[in-house]
Formats: C-alpha cells, structure tokens, sequence
C-alpha cells in the first residue's frame, strides 16, 4: 500500500511537470487521474467509505479546475455511505441536473436504497437504466443491470405503486436471482395492502418456481414460502399454509422458523400427532435459546394434551419444567458483568482491525453458548448499531497504537541518527574527503592537458619501449662514425649503417601505425577517469548536502514527535471513554436481553407448573368423583379445626412453587 502511494505521488509530480494543467473536462486517458480515480472507485466498492472519501480529496485537489460531474454524485454516495444523509441530500440536490456514466448513477441508486429513500432510488435507477439507450453518456455495466432494475422494482413496491412495480418487472428476466429479490418485495408490498389472495399466491408460485438452483436461491425461495405460510395461517387459510411450509428446505436459516410455524398450522388442522413431528425436529437440530425453540418447548406437551393423552401429556410437561429450570440457571450465570465483558472481548478478538467487505461481519459472533443464548439481539437494530460503533472504536484504537509503535520508532531513528553522525565526527571526514578530491581533480586537470600535449610530439601516444628503441637506433650511427675516426675499421661499414637506417625506419612505422589504436585508448581511459571523477564529486556533494541538511532537518524533529505523540495519547484517552461507553451500553442491551429471556422461561416454567398441578387436579378430581361418598362422624370443633389445619398444610405441600413468586 505504501509502496502504491509513493508510486502514485510521483506519477502526479510528473505530470504537472510534463502537462500543466488540463482542461475543463476530466481526461480518462490521462493516467494520474485514472489511478486516483480508480483508488476511489476501489474503496467505495468495499465499502470503505473513509478512505474513500480521502482518496475523493485528493482527486480533487489533483486539478482544482477539473468538473468532473461523476464526483460530485459519488461524494454525496460516500455521505450517504457514512451515515451523513443530509450533506449527501445537499450535494444531490445541488446536482441533480449533472450528466454522468451510468454506472455511478447506479452507486447512488445502491445508497439511497440503503438510506430507506425509496423515491431518490427511483429516481436514481431511472437515469442509471437510461445510459443504456444514450448514445452521449457511458452506459450502465452488464453486471449491474438486473440489480438497477431491482432496485426500481422494490423502490415502486415501497411506496405502494405495485401496477408500476409489475410493468417494471416484466423487463426482467425470470430465472434471475434479483428478480427473485423483487418478486419478494412486491410480494410484502401487496400483503401490507391486503391485496386479493390470487394476487399473493400467483406471485409466490412464480418466485418459488424460478428460484435459481443454488444455495441463494434455495434461501430466496424458503424465505419466500416462509412468508406465504405465516400469511396464510394469519388470513387463516392453514390448509395453504401447511402447503407453503412443508416446501421449506432443512438447511437455511428460514428452517427454524418454518418447522414452528408447520406445526401451529397442523394444530389448526386439528392433526395433533403430525404436529408434533416438525416441533421435534425443530426441538433436536438447534439449540434451547433459538427463539423458535423456546416456543416449541410448551407446544409439544399442548399438543399432547390436545389429544387427550394426559399421562404422556403430565410427563412431558415435567420433563419441559425441570428443562427449563436448567435454562433459568445457565441464564443466571451467563448474566454477571464479568461474563458479559469477557464474550465480548471474545467477539471482538475474531474481528478484523481493517474496515469493508473483506473484515469479518460484525454479525458473525463467537461459535459458543452464549452465543447462542443472545442471538435474538441480531434482530434489534439498536444492538447491531452499538456492536459496529465498538468495532469501529476499537479499530481506531488498533490504528491510533500502530501510530503511537511508528513515533517510537521515528524517536529512536533520530536518536541513533544523532548519535552516529556525532561519532563518525562527519565534518571532519568530510573535509578530509573535499581535500582529497580536490587533488585528484587536479591530477586528472593535469592528465587532460598532457593528453592534449601528445598531439604535439613527433611520436604521439609512444610507449617508453618504442622510444627508447628509437633514441638507442638514433645512437649507433653517431657512434659508429666516431669510432671510425678514432681507429681505422677492418672491413667497410658502410653496409651497417644502412641496415640500422632501416631498423630505425620500420620502428618509426610500427609506432605511427600503432598511433590511431593508441590514441582512442588513451582518450577511452581519460573519459572514464573524468566519468569517475565526476560520480564521485555528486556522491561528495550529496554527502556535504546531507551533513548540512542533517542538522536542520533534526531540529526540532523529536519535539514534534513528542507534541504528535501528546495528541494521540489524548485521542486515545478518547477513544478509550467512548469504547467503555459503548461497552457499558452493550452489557447493559445483553442484561436487559438476558432478563427479557429470565422472565420469558420463567413464564413458560410458571405454565408448565400450572398444567402439571391442573392435570394433577383433573385427575385427582376424576378419582374423587369414582369413590363412594363416606358419612364421616360427628367431632367436636377443636378437631374439625385440627383437620382442617392438616389438609391446608397437606394441599399446600402437593402445590408445586412457581419460579419467580
């Protein structure tokens, strides 16, 4: 990443330097904006909407005389993003009337859908289908079709205009996963409306029958008949029901449910041994707290009961009784403070510190019983929103420590920095090295004019071999002519002479012939000299630039680390508050949560109590009524009291406590 950042700050720099600036029109083939353009579009594409909205700065700041009008609509995307609904309806506004690729219509589309502004969705998917027919803008991308005409279609569907959302879904094809999505929008749309019931049913056979063959669409069409069968129980049409919801598979997360409600439409059926099946079922494939499960628990004995079976029924209502006794303790000792904090440190270790699509759901809690036992609150808007404000403290705090872990290191730099500088006595070398160099400048100045010198000399670029064979041939004549003259030779010279005249010839032709050889070698080797001599002056002047430059650029460095350090210790110190609140408000939503579930188990154990003592009564009553009556004799008061006192103690003693009173 960081090395992406430097790339892409130095592209920018070439580019003013080489370009200037740029029209008036942003240039899609100009590199520098399709990289912060596209770093843009990266991060609004994973949801990071903070970076994404750093990135849109930087964009902008790149050529502040850029309109771009795909910006403006993104930025008020990006607000949307972050929860900012009324900046992003003032830039909306403000650019209503913009042209732009249909894509990014699409993206505004998506984020106002998200916001629960379902005629800006509209309005927003409208323009973004209509580049596909408009020649001047680019049109909207294959991929994103179908789910700009869902958006259409449910956004018509949310303000009740279900003849438009009918015509709009026509454009869409059958089998399409997100036309399935709209089918089931239109569907809550005309249930809410109280829509004919042929209307509803014809909607759900086309849902349920052109649901994809995949795992999405096998949870698309449970859901969907999910939804049909509590309709139909609650029109009471339980025959219909009964249909939808034996349709449902066992393997989504709609199964729970729908095995609950099953079973109540067999009950309306008056099929009292068929519904305790999918109870059953229901009661051994998920845990004890899954809210569809507690529900059954009293079902199965009711239904029992239903059938006239009142042995298995009293047997079955004291089994569900001591359960749910071992439920009120496991849920006494889930709610402590301690257990509370300590699941949620749990939860908050399998996140993720970095923020978009690729960290883990906040949703995804700890696979464990407490789990388990708090999962009705994925349902309550209030807890999902306090669960993403702690992950998102929590992850600035990560980030506000790696800084704090980068100023310590940044502090220890200089200090090592300092220390070195100081004893490798840097000035003291350097001026060494300056002198140094300044002689071998010399040297190579005095090399340069020697070289020019040679071209002068009647042999030029002559090793000292051939000019010393040069000056010894020059010497024998002279040398023999003296000798001549000192003493008479006994045979004639002459010949001699000659010979060596030629050996002095041929020498002076090897070495003009070697001269041209000779000569570029010389200048060769000089150039590179001079191409050393010049490296090693940048090196020089890059290290007196660098001496010069340390102490100032040092000065006054570690106080600003130590003022940066300052105010991220505050911010943290912020953070910090903030994420106790939060984490205080969060126990205090799973305590009042787990109170909730005390109160709803003891409720159902006070109504399994009760049934057991009333089918103890029925019984009793039935046995009472069997038996002959006794004429018991006359007693006196003070017996009549006596045994009145032990039946009291005795009634009271076959009475079984209720939880809770």
């Amino acid at each position: 990443m960081r090395f992406c950042s430097v790339v892409k700050h130095w592209l920018v720099v070439l580019c003013l330097i080489q370009t200037g600036t740029a029209g008036a029109q942003p240039d899609l083939t100009n590199p520098v904006y399709r990289l912060l353009r596209g770093e843009f579009q990266y991060h609004y594409l994973n949801d990071d909407y903070q970076r994404a909205l750093n990135s849109l700065r930087e964009l902008k700041m790149y050529q502040e005389s850029l309109a771009d009008d795909e910006l403006a609509l993104m930025e008020a995307a990006v607000y949307l993003g972050l929860g900012l609904t009324d900046d992003a309806d003032d830039i909306f506004r403000a650019n209503s009337q913009v042209t732009a690729s249909g894509n990014f219509w699409f993206y505004l589309a998506r984020a106002w859908w998200q916001d629960g502004r379902w005629e800006e969705t509209e309005w927003a998917a409208e323009r973004a289908l209509k580049t596909r027919s408009d020649a001047d803008n680019k049109p909207l991308a294959a991929a994103y079709v179908e789910e700009a005409r869902f958006l259409l279609v449910s956004s018509m569907a949310r303000q009740d205009r279900i003849t438009d959302a009918l015509t709009a879904l026509q454009k869409m094809p059958d089998s399409a996963l997100w036309t399935g999505f709209a089918r089931y929008n239109l569907i809550i749309a005309r249930m809410r409306l109280y829509s004919p019931g042929r209307d509803i049913e014809k909607l759900v056979e086309e849902a349920v029958f052109y649901a994809p063959q995949s795992y999405e669409g096998q949870a698309l069409r449970d859901r969907v008949l999910l939804v049909a069968g509590i309709h139909a129980l609650e029109i009471g049409k339980s025959r219909e029901a009964e249909i939808y919801l034996s349709q449902v598979s066992q393997n989504t997360a709609f199964t729970a449910p729908a095995l609950l409600q099953y079973g109540w439409a067999l009950i309306e059926q008056w099929k009292y041994e068929e519904a305790m099946q999918p109870w059953r079922v229901l009661q051994q494939k998920y845990r004890a707290f899954h809210p569809a499960v507690m529900e059954s628990i009293l079902a199965v004995p009711h239904a029992l009961e239903l059938l006239n079976a009142t042995t298995q029924s009293l047997k079955t209502y004291e089994m569900v009784e001591g359960r749910l006794q071992t439920m009120l303790k496991d849920l006494a000792q889930q709610n402590q403070a301690d257990e509370i904090q300590s699941w949620l440190d749990r939860w908050l270790e399998q996140q993720d510190t970095e923020w978009g699509w690729q960290r883990t759901s906040v949703t995804d809690m700890p696979d464990e019983e407490f789990s388990a036992t708090v999962q009705g609150l994925l349902d309550d808007p209030t807890f999902t929103s306090a669960a993403f404000r702690l992950h998102e403290l929590t992850a600035m705090q990560i980030q506000i420590q790696r800084k704090l872990d980068d100023m310590a290191a940044w502090m220890t730099v200089v200090e090592r920095r300092q220390q070195t500088l100081k004893s490798m006595n840097g000035e003291q070398r350097l001026r060494d090295l300056q002198r140094r160099e300044q002689q071998l400048s010399d040297k190579v100045f005095h090399l340069g004019k020697a070289l020019q010198a040679e071209d002068e000399k009647v042999f030029a670029f002559a090793s000292d071999d051939d000019l010393d064979n040069v000056q010894n041939l020059l010497n024998v004549v002279p040398r023999v002519e003296f000798l001549q003259r000192i003493n008479t030779p006994t045979r004639d010279l002459t010949m001699y002479k000659e010979r060596w005249r030629r050996a002095r010839g041929i020498q002076f032709w090897k070495i003009y012939e070697n001269r041209p050889q000779r000569e570029w070698d010389s200048q060769n080797a000089y150039w590179a000299l001079q191409s050393e001599v010049s490296d090693l002056q940048t090196q020089l002047t890059n290290t007196r630039t660098a001496i010069s430059w340390a102490d100032s650029s040092w000065q006054g460095f570690p106080q600003r680390i130590e003022r940066a350090v300052a105010a991220l210790n505050q911010t943290a110190s912020q953070l910090q508050a903030l994420q106790h609140n939060e984490r205080q408000f969060l126990q205090q939503q799973i305590s009042g949560y787990l109170d909730e579930l005390t109160v709803r188990v003891t409720d159902y154990q006070a109504q399994a109590r009760l049934s057991i003592a009333r089918l103890y009564d029925d019984a009793l009553q039935i046995n009472v009524a069997g038996q002959p009556e006794i004429i018991a004799p006359e007693q006196t008061p003070e017996a009549n009291e006596v045994e009145s006192a032990v039946e009291d103690e005795q009634i009271q003693q076959q009475t079984p406590e209720v939880a809770g009173e």
